[in-house]
């Protein structure tokens, strides 16, 4: 009975529905079409939300506590809250207006719902009518999480990386556009991976990154092709040995650090000329990590203060960017290096070590065998000067520098040839001799020896003489003439 009761309400209800229907186009038809009406006024019958705020804070609100807008990670006022939340459906602007103004929807023929704003000094209220629903915020909340939802899903299924979803089970219960174009014999090593990995795959040659994030739903998948990235890793390590192997002969030590300041790259002569471990060279060591082992190992010199030091490792660093640094370092081993420092390219910055140690000895040598030679010259009577053709005064004793009246830096600085002979005629005027003098020592051969006698006001005359030493390198010799020989002409 009741069952029978239920089923004559339903055909009552659809013969009076057919009825209406029938009488409304029966008017439509008789009746002449009406003009398209301006927007109506907001329907006071409508349910309403509403939101009370005073200097952009909300201070009052009639909707329910779920359908207010979310705090989380937000920044400004109430009133920019409260427009990022209607923004879906209604445009508003950055600062509440002034007076009374009323916002249809943006879609207003699907969307019935208005937004009243009215502003009086500091309090702004914001009136939500939606004919559709007895507490519009939470139809609102609702019709904006559905949007949010609906345009994440459709961002995922248009990203170009391939997502695909696994359930519980591992079945893949749904994907997206990049993912369903995978080739097949790329999909079933791809979806098979049940992790955050790595994956290589074949015919061609390409990787992927897969990253996993696990919810209630199942497993979200992302495949990021790295393929550039491996590759580019890969010439770097070639292109690295390669420079490894070049360097491997290399007698000097070497250490490029790259742009975050790790040892990317060195040769053997480094650790043998450093003492450093390659174990720990190869664990590519921070470069204050590196100078700290040398300081340690006493491979550099002792900072005179060990406050400054990591200023220093910086000064040093700034002055290879700028390809300046250069330093000798004398060790307390007796050890002596000499430090190059350059700039390379992206950021990185190469130090080379050199040991110097046999040239500065060499050149240690040298100079105590000139200091020698010098000190002998000047316990000779005789006035002796060595010149050359390209460096000028090579070295002269004591006696000459008195008796040519030469500057006292001179003997260690050196003078230009011409400065030389000069000098030597305005001393001892003779344009014949110190003319012959300089033409001897300008020819591009071997210099001939020459004598000479240069006459002094009070006195007797000076004899010179001009032996070669070498190419392009004579003695010149000045003594006092023994009073028989009379003045002689220039001979050769």
């Amino acid at each position: 009975m009741a069952a029978m009761a239920m089923t004559e309400m339903v055909i009552l209800a659809a013969a009076a529905l057919a009825l209406s229907v029938a009488a409304l186009w029966i008017a439509g038809a008789l009746l002449p079409a009406p003009r398209r009406a301006p927007a109506a006024p907001p329907d006071p019958s409508a349910a309403t939300s509403t939101f009370l705020l005073r200097d952009g804070a909300l201070i009052d609100t009639d909707a329910d506590e779920g359908a207010l807008p979310p705090t989380q990670d937000d920044t400004g006022d109430d009133w920019a809250r409260l427009t990022r939340w209607l923004a879906p459906r209604f445009a508003l602007p950055g600062q509440p207006p002034g007076g009374t103004r009323r916002y249809t929807a943006q879609d207003p023929e699907t969307d019935p719902a208005t937004l009243e704003v009215e502003t009086g000094g500091p309090r702004t209220r914001l009136t939500l009518r939606d004919p559709r629903a007895a507490c519009p915020a939470t139809r609102h909340a609702l019709l904006a999480h559905l949007q949010e939802t609906s345009r994440q899903g459709a961002a995922l299924s248009r990203m170009p990386m391939p997502v695909w979803l696994r359930d519980k089970e591992g079945r893949v219960t749904w994907e997206n556009a990049a993912a369903a174009a995978l080739p097949p014999d790329d999909r079933a090593p791809l979806l098979s991976v049940t992790e955050s990995a790595r994956v290589a795959l074949d015919s061609p040659p390409r990787w992927f990154d897969l990253a996993s994030h696990d919810d209630a739903g199942g497993t979200l998948v992302f495949a990021t092709d790295v393929t550039p990235l491996v590759r580019a890793e890969k010439a770097r390590r070639d292109f690295v040995q390669t420079l490894g192997r070049s360097f491997a002969d290399l007698p000097a030590g070497l250490a490029v650090f790259d742009r975050a300041h790790r040892l990317a790259m060195f040769n053997p002569a480094l650790a043998d000329l450093t003492g450093l471990d390659p174990v720990f060279l190869s664990g590519q060591p921070e470069i204050f990590s590196f100078f700290d082992m040398l300081r340690d190992r006493q491979v550099m010199p002792e900072p005179r203060n060990y406050s400054s030091w990591r200023g220093q490792i910086h000064a040093m660093i700034d002055a290879a960017h700028d390809g300046q640094y250069r330093e000798v370092w004398s060790l307390a081993t007796g050890r002596t290096y000499r430090v190059t420092g350059r700039p390379h390219p992206d950021g990185a910055v190469a130090f080379l070590i050199e040991d110097i140690s046999d040239e500065i000895s060499a050149t240690r040598h040298q100079r105590a065998e000139r200091d020698v030679l010098l000190a002998a010259l000047d316990r000779v009577d005789d006035a002796i000067a060595v010149l050359s053709r390209d460096g000028g005064l090579v070295f002269c004793n004591r006696r000459f520098a008195t008796l040519a009246r030469l500057d006292p830096g001179a003997r260690e600085a050196g003078m230009p040839l011409d400065a030389v002979i000069d000098t030597c005629r305005a001393r001892f005027p003779d344009d014949t001799i110190w003319q012959g003098v300089a033409a001897r020592l300008d020819a591009d051969s071997q210099p001939q020896a020459m004598t000479g006698q240069l006459a002094l006001d009070t006195g007797p005359a000076l004899a010179l003489s001009l032996v070669p030493l070498g190419p392009g390198q004579v003695m010149l010799t000045l003594h006092r003439a023994p009073p028989e020989h009379p003045r002689a002409a220039l001979s050769a």
